[in-house]
């Protein structure tokens, strides 16, 4: 679980530091060889998962710096409480390296995609702490309400690996995810991007 968490922070390190080293005539997918700060942004982040054929609220919160308009990275946490099928009462949840791309991000509504990944803990109540790995994809339409707030509504899916408890296996906590994002932040004007 380590090992895949370190490789994937090395490999975006290892991005973000090459295209800032190139010719800056080169055109780059971060545009014309120039990485620029553009922007923060943060807020809450409210989903549902299912679990034994039931929904369950996946509440957190996330913060991210922005990059050329449209790249995102930061930090998200969140938990989920569930209930087992026999009956104990389990969390999971966790704080994640959080990815976003918003092409067009200018646009009133535009699409959003979203990867987060890390170490997460598994709960049951009174019995075990277990380690576990996630990883979420997410994609869906984000709507600029203000210049510092942006509501997107999105669709994924968590995928939860390295589960070691009893009667529990990883394709039992895995499932598909519906979420509601609440941004509140500031994006420097496009008008102004090449000042």
């Amino acid at each position: 679980m380590k090992t895949i968490y370190n490789t994937l922070l090395a490999i975006i390190i290892f991005t973000f530091v090459s295209t800032s080293s190139f010719s800056q005539s080169e055109e780059t997918l971060f545009g014309q060889g120039k990485v620029r700060f553009t922007g923060l942004w943060g807020g809450a982040y409210n989903a549902y998962t299912t679990y034994n054929d039931e929904f369950n609220y996946n509440g957190g919160g996330f913060f991210t710096f922005e990059i050329n308009h449209n790249f995102l990275f930061g930090w998200t946490g969140y938990g989920t409480d569930l209930t087992l099928t026999d009956g104990r009462a389990a969390q999971i949840g966790g704080s994640d390296f959080l990815l976003g791309y918003t092409p067009n991000s200018h646009q009133v509504i535009h699409p959003i995609f979203y990867l987060q990944a890390g170490g997460g803990k598994l709960e049951v109540t009174n019995e075990v702490d277990d380690r576990v790995f996630i990883l979420q994809p997410n994609v869906g339409l984000e709507m600029n309400v203000l210049q510092w707030f942006r509501i997107g509504v999105e669709a994924g899916y968590r995928f939860v690996n390295n589960v070691n408890v009893n009667t529990l296996e990883s394709a039992d906590l895995s499932s598909p995810v519906i979420g509601l994002r609440l941004k509140f932040g500031f994006s420097k004007d496009w008008r102004r991007w090449d000042d």
